[in-house]
């Protein structure tokens, strides 16, 4: 696909399908597919409810909703599948981010999953929404981008 063609700032995490993913119709099961999600999320964006030694900072990011479309099934494959997720939108205490689940290893990637999902940040003791930084706004920015087309109800 093209760079430039709304997917300016992407970040990118790849990951094999597990035999324990697939569910008897030989498929990615779509619980996985929201593992999938977490395990991109904190890949891409490490710092954002951690600090560099690996400690829980003082704040923390929570999944209020997920929104996903099953485009078409992904089948157990040795080959990686890749999560690619950017942030349409940032407010005060939340953020959405968007993610394409893909077979990123042909010319022309298919696509398995589009997804949306809220996150709001809150105080970890008081369980409060908090206002993002600055530094946090910046770190959100790196990967601002059109939010996913999802087919909605």
């Amino acid at each position: 696909m093209d760079e430039g063609a709304g997917r300016a700032a992407r970040g990118r995490f790849e990951l094999r399908v597990r035999w324990s993913d697939v569910d008897l119709f030989g498929h990615v099961n779509n619980g996985a597919f929201l593992r999938y999600l977490d395990d991109a999320r904190f890949a891409v964006l490490p710092t954002m409810g951690v600090d560099a030694t690996g400690r829980l900072t003082d704040t923390m990011l929570v999944v209020v909703k997920h929104e996903i479309d099953y485009v078409a099934p992904a089948p157990f494959r040795p080959e990686p599948l890749a999560v690619e997720l950017w942030v349409p939108r940032i407010g005060r205490t939340s953020v959405d981010i968007a993610y394409e689940v893909l077979d990123a290893t042909g010319d022309a990637p298919a696509t398995y999953v589009r997804a949306l999902s809220r996150m709001v940040q809150v105080e970890a003791l008081t369980q409060a929404p908090r206002a993002f930084d600055e530094e946090q706004r910046g770190l959100l920015g790196a990967w601002s981008g059109p939010g996913p087309v999802l087919r909605g109800w």
